[in-house]
């Protein structure tokens, strides 16, 4: 949920503060003038801000810009060298770490498997990952914070996994527990909308205020970010379309409810529904590998996945009207023709003229990048307001 707070002048500081290096992060290199321009603030309310900007090492000054006719403008940049955040991929039992600069660019990367019986169990796992990270960088740099991705239901606030269904775990107090036990701020966000975090600083998502981010794989999940933020709700939930509920009679969902979008067309349903046809096949390895290997059998699964997930997207359009939809995930890397049915279904069946234009397109996707994603969420909080 977006909250305002009050316009004092320390919260306007803050805000011209994160104003200004944010425009540095999308158009760099840029020049104080232009800056000026694209904030409207005066010339040395600009200065004013690079000048601790630089001070504080987050920005650079670069070789001099081209002439207009006057004196060359100085052009500045974020320093991505030795600025660091940490992201952790807590989604599985095979948690992914990595160390980023400011420009997303993986420095060093771990991970570690193991088996999470209890929330002190997870939360040591967590810790000892962070440990190795920090190692790495030999203390060489400045470490910002620290971002956690989680599959389940998250408080961004507190910083509580509220419930983690792969791990069977409750009110994990995550949050609290690294930032006793480390000198950083400790970003803890739902698996997806960490992935839209990404895209907004980083990806398709850049310099656009309203988009949708939806992930297919092993189950289905969305974000939304209007006005440049992630919208998280009154209950942690918003964006949940993988429990939009599509058949009242169809297979029983994670969540308890029936016919659920997630339960239809989440490649953990396909692989239930696969098993019916070759008992042979029990893993997603396995039936990702069938999909790759040409089977037509995985074809019409992943085919008639499609056509559910098309149907969501639809029914976003038509709920909240997004400029863009963002389609990342295992399951539009290995099977990219769903996103020519998502975008046909849109073209010729969503409400007006203008829906039908609006703007889908897939983005890559990588077995790190839900740790890239974390680490964003970190990198996020310097760009923000307070």
């Amino acid at each position: 949920m977006v909250k305002e707070m009050p316009r004092n002048s320390k919260w306007m500081r803050s805000y011209n503060r994160a104003l200004v290096l944010r425009l540095i992060r999308m158009h760099q290199p840029i020049s104080r003038v232009e800056l000026a321009q694209q904030t409207k603030l005066t010339k040395p309310t600009v200065s004013n801000i690079v000048g601790e900007l630089i001070a504080d090492q987050l920005v650079t000054e670069r070789e001099l810009g081209v002439s207009n006719g006057g004196r060359k403008p100085i052009l500045l940049e974020l320093v991505a060298k030795e600025q660091y955040v940490i992201g952790i991929d807590a989604t599985s039992h095979r948690f992914i770490g990595v160390i980023a600069d400011l420009s997303g660019n993986t420095i060093h990367e771990v991970e570690t498997m193991g088996k999470f019986d209890t929330n002190e169990e997870l939360m040591e796992a967590v810790v000892l990952l962070c440990e190795e990270l920090i190692e790495a960088t030999e203390q060489v740099g400045t470490i910002h914070g620290i971002g956690i991705s989680v599959h389940g239901m998250v408080n961004p606030e507190t910083g509580v996994i509220l419930f983690a269904p792969r791990f069977h775990l409750h009110d994990v107090a995550l949050k609290e527990h690294l930032e006793k036990r480390f000198a950083y701020p400790v970003f803890i966000e739902n698996d997806v909308r960490a992935l839209a975090s990404f895209e907004l600083l980083f990806g398709e998502g850049v310099g656009v205020d309203q988009f949708f981010y939806l992930y297919a794989g092993e189950g289905i999940g969305g974000a939304y970010v209007l006005d440049g933020k992630l919208i998280d709700g009154e209950n942690h939930i918003t964006g949940e379309v993988g429990h939009m509920r599509l058949d009242l009679d169809g297979p029983i969902c994670s969540c308890g409810n029936r016919g659920c979008l997630e339960a239809l067309a989440g490649e953990k349903a396909l692989l239930r529904d696969f098993e019916a046809i070759d008992p042979q096949v029990k893993t997603l390895t396995e039936l990702r590998k069938r999909l790759t290997d040409g089977d037509p059998n995985a074809k019409t699964a992943y085919q008639r996945a499609g056509e559910y997930i098309g149907i969501g997207v639809l029914n976003t359009i038509h709920l909240i009207n997004p400029k863009r939809i963002l389609l990342g995930g295992p399951m539009f890397e290995l099977a990219p023709s769903i996103v020519d049915q998502i975008k046909e279904r849109v073209e010729h069946t969503a409400l007006t003229t203008a829906s039908r234009e609006t703007d889908v397109k897939m983005v890559p996707w990588s077995e790190k990048q839900g740790a890239l994603s974390a680490a964003a969420l970190a990198t996020n909080s310097i760009f923000q307001t307070i």
